[in-house]
């Protein structure tokens, strides 16, 4: 999966568009009662839920390195969890470490929620209280 084009994102009328895979990698670390199947973003989705995670990221270049790098954080996560609220968590260091947030919508399938960075002391806290895995590789 190439890198998200930022500006067909913001161009042009809604449309989901396919960024990625819930992988069975992803579904034997999980435990989940989940087949393989697409992920999809909503094009209004990265300025309307990502955006106010701008400034949370340690430079504006490392925002839009996270922002164009969501296929690949899908298919190669350092570690992956599940939310309190059911959303599938990928997280990857790029620039930052990057958490995306992926929830199941019963008619939809899997959405993109947004994607935002974390600390290595929260990351290495969700690894101490087991809110997160490594990712195993099948």
């Amino acid at each position: 999966m190439k890198d998200l084009d930022l500006l067909s994102l913001s161009n042009g009328t809604s449309k989901n568009i396919k960024i990625g895979e819930l992988s069975s990698d992803v579904i034997s670390t999980l435990g989940l009662n989940l087949k393989p199947q697409n992920i999809y973003v909503w094009t209004p989705r990265i300025q309307e839920h990502c955006e106010k995670h701008k400034l949370e990221y340690s430079s504006s270049e490392s925002y839009y390195s996270a922002i164009r790098s969501i296929p690949e954080i899908i298919k190669n996560p350092d570690y992956v969890g599940i939310h309190s609220n059911g959303n599938i968590q990928y997280i990857k260091k790029i620039d930052d470490i990057s958490l995306i947030g992926v929830k199941l919508v019963k008619q939809s399938g899997l959405l993109f929620r947004t994607i935002y960075p974390i600390t290595d002391d929260k990351l290495n806290h969700y690894l101490k209280i087991n809110k997160i895995k490594p990712i195993k590789k099948g």
